[in-house]
Parts: structure tokens; sequence; C-alpha cells
């Protein structure tokens, strides 16, 4: 079941101008099934939050975005946590990967949770004038 939902962050404050951001485009598998396909459209630095139910749980993919660097490579860096909501409505935390992109390029992360699950994230991200 693929789902394509948009989420604008905003800040607080107005501004005038454009806006730095980004536009992620990303695929959430689980032990090798696919659970999601999200679009969050973020402004550069600040926090965004996806919530979506699947045919099984609840899951929640929290995102941040900005510009950055690792190991002298430098791109758009996403970190992420990425967790179920339970049924008592209480997160619980699979994974926290960051991914460092470049532009409009595929890029991937495969990392196994505390709780045994394999959880994968693919991502192309843009930059956005917002």
């Amino acid at each position: 079941m693929k789902l394509t939902i948009i989420v604008l962050a905003f800040m607080s404050s107005f501004a005038f101008g454009s806006i730095n951001g980004y536009n992620l485009k990303m695929d959430l598998s689980v032990n090798g099934k696919h659970v999601s396909s999200p679009q969050l459209i973020v402004m550069a630095g600040e926090a965004a939050t996806i919530t979506q139910k699947t045919e099984m749980e609840w899951f929640s993919i929290d995102v941040i975005a900005t510009e950055g660097s690792i190991q002298n490579q430098t791109g758009i860096l996403m970190k992420f946590v990425i967790g179920i909501i339970r049924k008592n409505g209480e997160p619980m935390i699979r994974v926290q990967p960051q991914i460092l992109a470049k532009e409009n390029e595929l890029a991937q992360v495969t990392v196994s949770g505390q709780d045994g699950n394999e959880v994968s994230l693919s991502i192309i991200a843009n930059r956005k004038a917002l």
C-alpha cells in the first residue's frame, strides 16, 4: 500500500524572501517489506514529523534536514528518528539513522534496531525555496 503524504514544516515566525528547505521523497521498509513512501517538504533546520497507519501498526518518522558534511563529503544531511506508536499511545524508537545525500541522487541506509528489526530507508532529497 503506497501512500504519499506531504507535510509542511513552518517556523513560528514570519520571514520575508525565500527560506531554504528540502523536498524529501522516501521509501521505508522493515525486514524487507515495503511500509511507506512518504514525501515531506521541510524547512532547513526545523523538525518535521509524519505519522502514518500501515496494515500492521502506526509508524512515525521525524527528520531534521540541513546542509552538512560527513568525512569531507558535503550535501544534504538528514537526521531521522524512525519508530512506531504502541497501542497505548507511547512512541517506541526503532532506529535513528542519518543520511548525507547529494541533491537529486538516491541515498540509502539500512540499520538494525535493538528490537531485531532491520529498517531500510531510501531517499531522494532536493533543495527547495520556501
